[in-house]
């Protein structure tokens, strides 16, 4: 099973296309909030509302079962930094999730907090720490989940500077 994860797109929808063509085979493709875009263009994206998606009417997180896994979906700016992984962690398993996917953050992340794999695919925009604009790609390796930082293809490494 493959899952492709992306967030923070901020209206960039041409860069999902491309992320979409590179995995034309994977069994689910999600969008973890900030799409600033109607669903008509997330080109087969499941997606969830952001903090910049006041104008498109997305549910504030998802619950995707994929085969035998629960996934939770959310974009996290609902938390505080300093507790936000433990805290959807929490979520997922009160709500008997596997895995937990989250954006917001800029910053891409890949850890298990209490049993439960969170990852945070950083963006597709822009991200934080200056590293280049990324998604992740999950796929079950020899009975394990695997998760891998997938650079966005023909994307320059953003300019900027941490922005905390």
């Amino acid at each position: 099973m493959e899952i492709v994860v992306v967030s923070d797109s901020h209206g960039r929808i041409e860069v999902l296309k491309q992320i979409r063509d590179r995995h034309p085979d994977a069994d689910a493709y999600i969008h973890c909030g900030d799409s600033e875009t109607d669903e008509a263009h997330l080109d087969s994206f499941v997606s969830v509302q952001g903090n910049n998606d006041t104008y498109y009417d997305y549910p504030q997180f998802r619950v995707i079962e994929l085969n035998t896994e629960k996934l939770l979906v959310i974009h996290g700016h609902q938390y505080y930094m300093g507790t936000r992984v433990k805290e959807i962690a929490q979520r997922a398993k009160h709500i008997h999730c596997t895995m937990a996917f989250f954006g917001h953050t800029h910053v891409f992340l890949s850890t298990v907090e209490d049993g439960i794999l969170i990852v945070n695919p950083g963006s597709v925009y822009m991200n934080r720490d200056g590293t280049p604009p990324c998604y992740a790609l999950i796929h079950d390796h020899e009975g394990s989940w695997k998760v891998e930082r997938m650079i966005v293809p023909n994307v320059a490494p953003s300019q900027k500077k941490r922005w905390f």
